[in-house]
């Protein structure tokens, strides 16, 4: 029996110009914190959430110059992110919990489970259209809303990598500059 091998990844790189936005911020106590049936001593008891719904229209790569993009970009350390997460804690563990290794020309190497993206994109079925959605620090979406209501014209960068079907979103970025003459 052969090797498995990893699936082929395609990065690309796109950029969109903002059309529209809308934004929501919200605080509050956690809805975990109030039903019994719901209670985890490690929930937290107030619940932070910014987010951003960006509405645009790609200027990059030629082939999807002109179609619309929706993009929403989430604010918030929910209970599966965890933005201070370093490379060792994405090791491989073993069955025993022990740290996988595998040998790379003679050394034994670290294996390393690295998260693919913060979000997910997706074209829409039957349209041009493309829709997205990316997790962030709060502190993201609140250095993205400074930059909203000043500064025209916007765009939004997109570092992509495509996995078997699934297209992932590794880096978001609102920038002044057009992503098309970089």
């Amino acid at each position: 029996m052969g090797k498995k091998r990893k699936p082929k990844a395609e990065y690309t790189i796109s950029g969109c110009e903002l059309r529209n936005y809308r934004a929501r911020v919200e605080a509050g106590i956690n809805y975990e914190v109030r039903d019994p049936h719901l209670y985890r001593d490690r929930a937290k008891v107030f619940k932070f959430h910014s987010s951003l719904e960006l509405e645009a229209v790609y200027v990059y790569p030629d082939d999807r110059v002109g179609q619309p993009c929706t993009l929403t970009i989430h604010g918030k350390e929910g209970r599966y992110e965890d933005f201070n997460q370093t490379l060792s804690d994405c090791q491989v563990r073993d069955d025993k919990g022990g740290l996988k290794f595998r040998k790379i020309r003679g050394e034994f190497k670290p294996e390393y489970d690295v998260p693919h993206g913060i979000g997910l994109l997706e074209r829409q079925r039957g349209t041009q259209a493309w829709s997205g959605w990316a997790w962030v620090s709060p502190q993201t979406v609140t250095d993205m809303l400074t930059r909203l209501p000043s500064v025209r014209p916007l765009y939004v960068g997109l570092h992509e990598v495509k996995i078997e079907r699934t297209r992932w979103i590794i880096t978001v970025s609102l920038q002044t500059t057009n992503p098309a003459d970089e």
